[in-house]
């Protein structure tokens, strides 16, 4: 028999007079025009204050938990407040990735304000409510970013900052050592440094013209290779490769350069567009060729210790002076030259610092001394020539007398 009204409106008062046990299932929608507090610690008559949804325990959790079937997205996910673990757990604010096993999003107690803030404009801000570009860094002290690398893949662990502050812009090797490879102090001007579209670096120039284009207008461009190692030794400072013949130009006014120009051969230094083979030649064989005057400085301003000579003890020294006819060992067999040995000129003369090497205004000084010792000794037997040559003019004389 179906239950009278009178039955059923008793049976629902007895149910709302004792507290519900079991599990409930409302099939329909569930409209609350109040608040909603969930868990093992809600109170009768809960102060809600402005909270439409509390969740009241000592473990608080908000799973979603998707039961798709097929090809259908199914993983679940999870929102946490704080470990469940007691003494060594966190405080936090997580979403757990349940199927993965995973937390791609944690929020520390204590965080402060505005740790992230992503505005209308969908800028980020990090430690700033109002960011103005996409992603704002601010904070009291040196704001930077780690990009570690740890060994989950495979790789050596490798670590780089890259920051800025008051003294600069830097990336800091972390890992070698906090070295500091890149710095840009403040106040560096526009295109310091400027990377065009195909490669080419400008310093001080927005569209540099070679693989390295530097540029300025304060009279000081120039550009400085140092070493300042301790140790005294010989260094390559610059070098320049290439596969053929290298040539280094020097612009010293509109329409005037020089250049310097080396090949498997020879070095060249030329005036640009100069024809032949330049103002200044040096072979691989050592010889060196000049379109001018080769000089020498020599004035008494740069000398000093200046003493004379003997030039007759220099003529006799010339005198015994080994002269030879020679070719170097690099040139050909057709190549000859005519004179001292330098290791011969520098026993008998004592010139130059290398007895392997012979100065050209040493072995001129020897030949003028030379001859003026063999001009002297000309003019001693002219006057003792003239003398005979008086004597016998007398003697002619009285004879052509006495006849």
């Amino acid at each position: 028999m179906k239950p009278n009204f009178l039955q059923t409106s008793l049976a629902l008062a007895l149910l709302a007079a004792v507290p519900a046990r079991a599990d409930q299932v409302i099939p329909d929608d569930l409209i609350v025009q109040g608040s909603i507090c969930a868990g093992t610690d809600c109170a009768n008559n809960e102060s809600f204050g402005f909270d439409t949804v509390r969740l009241k325990a000592n473990d608080t959790r908000i799973k979603f938990e998707d039961t798709s079937v097929g090809t259908f997205p199914s993983n679940d996910w999870q929102l946490t407040a704080n470990d469940t673990d007691s003494g060594g757990g966190g405080n936090y604010f997580a979403i757990d990735d349940i199927t993965g096993a995973k937390t791609p999003l944690k929020i520390m107690a204590g965080a402060p304000s505005n740790s992230l803030h992503i505005n209308a404009s969908g800028l980020v801000g990090l430690g700033t409510a109002a960011p103005v570009l996409n992603l704002h860094i601010k904070t009291g002290t040196s704001p930077a970013i780690r990009l570690e690398q740890d060994a989950n893949s495979g790789f050596s662990p490798y670590t780089w900052d890259l920051g800025g502050n008051d003294a600069g812009f830097f990336i800091r090797d972390l890992t070698g050592g906090s070295n500091l490879p890149l710095r840009i102090r403040p106040g560096a001007p526009t295109s310091s440094i400027d990377i065009a579209a195909d490669g080419k670096v400008g310093i001080g120039n927005t569209s540099p013209a070679a693989s390295l284009h530097i540029s300025g207008n304060q009279g000081s461009s120039r550009l400085r290779v140092e070493d300042a190692n301790a140790t005294t030794a010989p260094r390559t400072l610059l070098a320049l490769v290439n596969n053929g013949g290298v040539t280094a130009s020097y612009s010293v006014a509109p329409g005037v350069a020089w250049e310097t120009r080396a090949d498997a051969s020879s070095w060249t230094i030329a005036q640009a567009g100069a024809p032949g083979s330049g103002q200044f030649r040096l072979d691989d064989s050592g010889n060196l060729a000049i379109s001018g005057t080769l000089s020498q400085g020599s004035s008494r301003t740069l000398k000093t210790d200046i003493r004379s000579v003997d030039r007759n003890a220099l003529l006799d020294k010339v005198l015994a002076l080994p002269l030879y006819a020679w070719r170097y060992k690099s040139a050909p067999v057709y190549e000859r030259h005519l004179g001292p040995m330098a290791e011969d000129f520098h026993e008998l003369f004592g010139t130059g610092s290398d007895p392997r090497r012979l100065a050209p205004s040493d072995v001129a000084g020897v030949a003028l001394g030379a001859l003026q010792a063999l001009a002297g000794k000309v003019a001693e037997k002219d006057t003792q020539i003239n003398a005979i040559k008086r004597r016998i003019e007398a003697i002619e004389a009285r004879l052509a007398g006495s006849l």
